[in-house]
């Protein structure tokens, strides 16, 4: 028995349809996530301990022992945690947290134009004071989503550039003098 011609376009389309919604959606970068339960709160499972009794008096001029201080988070580590929830990887995280201007290419590396820029972008390691750079393929955009999301990438290659709470795209071919002009201009 042959199935009609109909029957079949319709069934493709309500597979197909669902199906292109969604890889449109990942291709953006605009997925939402639900937000995830919170945990349980676990019940203790052993006593609490005996209070201890008072301490003694130190002797003038000794210094205490610290009981039980936490210890203070390395601001590096407190920037690399905060970026992993705001989709940074956390040496781009550090960057920004100190101040510098962050150069991020992103490309393919295949065309030549890719390679080009990516010439241009390692020239400015030491010639941009407070400039760090950093280079990635593009199917990694996603990472970058905190900074990234903020200015649309379109083309390979892309070279963004952030300074502070302000980001700026370059796409395609740039040379290593109009680079080196743009974070000198982003910076200011």
């Amino acid at each position: 028995m042959a199935v009609p011609r109909l029957v079949l376009l319709l069934i493709a389309g309500i597979l197909l349809v669902p199906a292109a919604f969604v890889m449109s959606r990942v291709a953006a970068g605009t997925t939402e996530e639900s937000p995830r339960p919170a945990k349980p709160a676990k019940a203790a499972s052993k006593p609490a301990p005996p209070a201890k009794p008072a301490a003694k008096a130190e002797p003038t001029g000794a210094k205490p022992e610290p009981t039980g201080a936490k210890a203070e988070l390395d601001p590096a580590a407190a920037a690399r945690k905060k970026a992993s929830a705001a989709g940074l990887p956390g040496s781009v995280a550090v960057a920004l947290a100190k101040g510098q201007t962050v150069v991020l290419l992103l490309a393919d590396g295949k065309a030549a134009d890719d390679r080009s820029t990516a010439e241009a972008v390692r020239a400015l390691k030491g010639r941009v004071p407070n400039v760090k750079v950093f280079t990635d393929r593009l199917s990694r955009l996603g990472s970058y989503r905190a900074i990234v999301g903020r200015v649309g990438v379109s083309q390979s290659p892309a070279v963004v550039i952030v300074r502070g709470s302000k980001a700026r795209v370059v796409e395609g071919y740039v040379d290593p003098e109009t680079l080196r002009q743009q974070v000198l201009d982003a910076g200011r």
